[in-house]
């Protein structure tokens, strides 16, 4: 696929940008698949998020129906992907470039290899794919793209100019108060106002006092939380949260 002028690249960015800076969750990622999938013609586009400390990942976000046991074949197999240990040596500090596997194994070692062979091409996936990082270290995000054809320079750098406005997206949907994307822990606002209730040292009937909450109700969310971010006990728990961005430093907020 041979892009348009350079101008209008630009304008495409700027557009697709305005478009998700109000969204958060499901809608923001369902967009930016839909986007840029349609942009550059692909033919899988996925979004998911990785605990590098755990090799955990909860969820994946998808365009199209995915077959649950090529996520979990794929989970099992995640760091035999020739992407995986680039993107992630490049992702520290900051989000790696946009990365097709091309840039890292010919094609034809690509094909040959075990988990296209075995996995992604019985499903009819194509063997050209591409990872968009938004997130680094130490929960991985990133946005994939796949197709049967390599993509060109125009589109590397069409990626390569979207990426800084998904990273700042993406960052502020973390911060306190909001929830953060689906495929990670998917807090609720109200899950967070309890979690950070625990954060500032109250017990769980003071944090329904503060919140105007029965007693029940907020350790309900607190056993929704402990699910969702993999933890048990109030300090791991904050901790985790103050990892992922969810909550600041406690302590630091005057």
């Amino acid at each position: 696929m041979t892009l348009s002028t350079t101008a209008a690249d630009r304008a495409w960015v700027r557009e697709v940008a305005t478009g998700i800076g109000a969204l958060r969750g499901r809608a923001l990622v369902d967009t930016v698949l839909a986007a840029v999938a349609h942009r550059l013609d692909s033919e899988l586009s996925t979004y998911a998020e990785l605990d590098l400390a755990t090799l955990r990942l909860p969820d994946l976000a998808a365009d199209r129906p995915v077959d649950r046991t090529l996520v979990r074949r794929m989970h099992h197999q995640l760091t035999d992907h020739p992407l995986f240990a680039p993107t992630v040596r490049l992702s520290r500090p900051y989000p790696a470039p946009p990365l097709q596997v091309t840039d890292v194994l010919a094609e034809r070692q690509w094909r040959r290899h075990t988990l296209y062979r075995e996995v992604l091409a019985p499903r009819g996936i194509g063997a050209h794919t591409v990872t968009l990082v938004v997130g680094p270290t130490p929960v991985l995000s990133w946005y994939q793209f796949n197709r049967d054809r390599a993509f060109d320079a125009r589109e590397m750098d069409l990626l390569a100019r979207l990426q800084p406005a998904l990273i700042a997206v993406h960052r502020r949907v973390r911060l306190p108060g909001g929830p953060v994307p689906p495929g990670g822990a998917g807090l609720t606002g109200r899950e967070v106002e309890v979690l950070r209730g625990i954060a500032d040292g109250l017990t769980v009937p003071a944090t329904a006092r503060r919140l105007g909450l029965a007693t029940g109700t907020v350790r309900k969310h607190l056993e929704n939380v402990h699910r969702k971010l993999g933890t048990s006990g109030p300090v791991a728990t904050v901790m985790r949260a103050v990892a992922l961005g969810i909550l600041e430093v406690p302590g630091s907020r005057t």
